[in-house]
């Protein structure tokens, strides 16, 4: 049973928003007011943030006889924890000038701090991340008696513990410093821009804005979580968070509940790939790659879009499948001046981003002022901001509580990071996977995918993006794909382990709220987010997709030509649908064609263009229009 299922009492809620205000409050000061050294900042963000999750993750026990034994280890946890985290920031200057030699009293405060953070990650997001952290620490300790790549040459406790816990590439390393400098105020940003109402003016804004559609609700939906999916950083709380308004719109146009189920999760996910925030994962990859933050939304831009093309293209054949048609213009609310005026709610924001950015300021700075300016448009349009603007603080509250649970699980992956550092392990498993696929790219890619959706799978997008590309994205860089187009493939398929079986959390998410059973939901997002899992092995291996510095316009053209004839061909095949059901035959050659043209040989481009372009013309010179696109 996770520890959520246990709620919190009151003086437990109150304390952890009291802390997560504080979280909010000194990322927010570090990002935009004054400086704060680097230990002292990674540690204490850290500290609150454990006691954070430990507030509101009791341990769950339910007989009233234990009771008291689940308060005792709560506080045993907290106090292991902070005691840690205390002990730490005591050996901050020794450990600085890296002359420090640990004593076995180090190593207990060590041990202590790691074994809290793994429960402490096993609460806030999960057991999965939390044993793989513990298999790593125990393979760092006794790795030099496995067989084959897993062997190493044997490390003491004393410099496990260096590495993990008192040096800088573990659980305090870059992965911290970036979080708690730079990706902490987006997650505060998303917080408050939901507490301001933008939330709902964003579905709303969707949904009038597509109501012209046949497939109106479903447009809606997919637009909502592209907008919604600008400032969360989890498919499932995008799902949670549109889905309860968007999905009920769906069915009562005419769609099955797993229809409605499936566009909410698919659309969900796509949302995290959009900038300008991607799920917070693109400041991440900003240092990591060692581009700015801007090439990063350049390069994410067409990729996206290409994508939500596919999902509007899904709900669009399915609509006109079913023979729906738009709603009269009697009945069509349609943009009013007012929805125009309440768009400023987050157009505000996002624009702040986009022309900090653009004048060359940092992105932290950027997300300042972006928090800055969104209360002060929240203040200036909404009465019920002015009445109670207790919900500007809440949602301070609410931004530092999130990002506490991403803080944790970025914290345990840095134990991972100091492993594969300290072993080398990393470098191993990418040329496992270069051996594995023998030096061909395809074999390669096939097998990060599957990497990459396994250990993705029930992880918040910007730690499952993390995980993945410490273990797999070197094998990518070795095979000569461009370092970016490396790790937005990796971020793909991190977030779509959200949609793949077993796990499917977007789908769980979803079917609760749609009445409709996870497997089905889980089935029609794979097939409508088709064209997202092809999309990653086109920039891979077709790179000016993501308009990196000097792609060829003309290259760019015939990429995306080529692509948006997939999107169209493989929508209308899976679907089996093109203003009539089409035959067998036709779905397979669009399916040929529809693959072919996206594929790296120029001569196989040209046939399947060429074939793909005849499909449909042929298709509407012989068939009559009987269903109104």
């Amino acid at each position: 049973m996770r520890a959520e299922a246990i709620r919190p009492g009151p003086v437990r809620r109150g304390t952890a928003a009291v802390l997560g205000f504080t979280l909010a409050a000194v990322t927010l000061y570090a990002a935009g007011i004054g400086s704060v050294t680097e230990y002292v900042l990674r540690s204490g963000v850290l500290g609150l943030a454990g006691l954070t999750v430990l507030l509101l993750c009791p341990l769950a026990v339910r007989t009233p006889g234990l009771r008291m034994l689940g308060w005792a280890i709560d506080l045993a946890v907290g106090l292991a924890f902070a005691g840690s985290i205390v002990w730490f920031l005591r050996l901050s200057e020794e450990l600085w000038s890296g002359l420090y030699i640990l004593t076995g009293i180090d190593l207990a405060f060590a041990a202590a701090g790691l074994l809290s953070l793994l429960e402490l990650t096993r609460r806030a997001i999960g057991a999965p991340l939390a044993i793989l952290a513990a298999l790593m620490l125990g393979y760092a300790l006794f790795g030099e008696s496995l067989p084959w790549l897993f062997r190493h040459a044997g490390y003491s406790p004393s410099a496990v513990a260096q590495t993990v816990w008192y040096g800088l590439d573990g659980v305090f390393g870059l992965a911290a410093g970036v979080m708690v400098s730079l990706v902490f105020v987006y997650i505060v940003f998303g917080a408050v821009l939901e507490s301001t109402g933008a939330g709902s003016v964003m579905l709303q804004t969707a949904t009038r804005a597509t109501d012209r559609l046949p497939g109106g609700a479903a447009h809606g939906a997919v637009m909502a979580s592209a907008l919604f999916g600008t400032i969360s950083g989890s498919v499932t709380a995008n799902v949670v968070g549109t889905g309860v308004f968007t999905m009920g719109l769906m069915k009562r146009r005419g769609f099955t509940p797993s229809f409605a189920g499936g566009v909410e999760a698919s659309a969900s996910a796509a949302g995290q790939f959009l900038p300008p925030v991607m799920g917070a994962a693109a400041f991440l990859m900003s240092e990591l790659v060692g581009v700015s933050y801007l090439s990063i939304c350049i390069a994410a831009l067409l990729p996206a879009l290409f994508f939500f093309a596919s999902l509007f293209c899904g709900v669009r054949v399915e609509a006109a499948r079913k023979g729906m048609r738009s709603e009269p213009s009697t009945e069509r609310t349609g943009l009013t001046v007012q929805d125009m005026v309440l768009s400023l709610l987050f157009l505000v924001p996002i624009g702040t981003i986009i022309l900090l950015l653009i004048m060359g300021r940092s992105p932290a700075m950027a997300g300042f002022a972006a928090i800055a300016a969104s209360i002060l448009v929240a203040v200036a349009l909404r009465p019920e901001v002015r009445r109670r603007p207790q919900v500007l603080l809440s949602g301070l509250a609410q931004g530092g509580i999130a990002g506490a649970r991403i803080m944790v699980a970025v914290g345990t992956i840095g134990i991972l990071i100091g492993v594969l550092n300290l072993t080398g392990l990393g470098t191993r498993i990418a040329e496992a996977i270069l051996s594995l696929g023998d030096g061909s790219l395809f074999i390669s890619l096939l097998l990060t995918m599957i990497v990459s959706i396994v250990l993705g799978m029930g992880l918040p997008t910007l730690p499952a993006y993390l995980l993945i590309v410490i273990l797999v994205g070197p094998a990518l860089q070795g095979l000569g794909v461009p370092l970016l187009a490396a790790h937005l493939f990796v971020m793909y398929f991190a977030v779509f382990s959200a949609l793949t079986p077993p796990v499917a959390l977007a789908a769980f998410a979803a079917a609760p709220i749609v009445n409709a059973a996870p497997t089905a939901i889980g089935l029609q997002a794979m097939k409508l987010s088709a064209v997202g899992f092809v999309i990653p092995f086109v920039f891979a291996y077709q790179p000016e997709l993501l308009l990196l510095p000097g792609s060829d316009i003309g290259a760019v053209l015939w990429v995306g030509l080529r692509l948006a004839l997939a999107i169209w061909l493989l929508s209308t095949a899976l679907g089996r649908f093109d203003r009539v059901s089409l035959a067998p035959v036709d779905v397979l050659f669009r399916l040929v064609a529809g693959i072919g043209a996206v594929t790296v040989w120029p001569v196989l481009q040209t046939g399947a263009v060429l074939l793909g372009i005849g499909l449909i013309v042929l298709h509407y010179m012989r068939r009559p229009k009987e269903t109104a696109f």
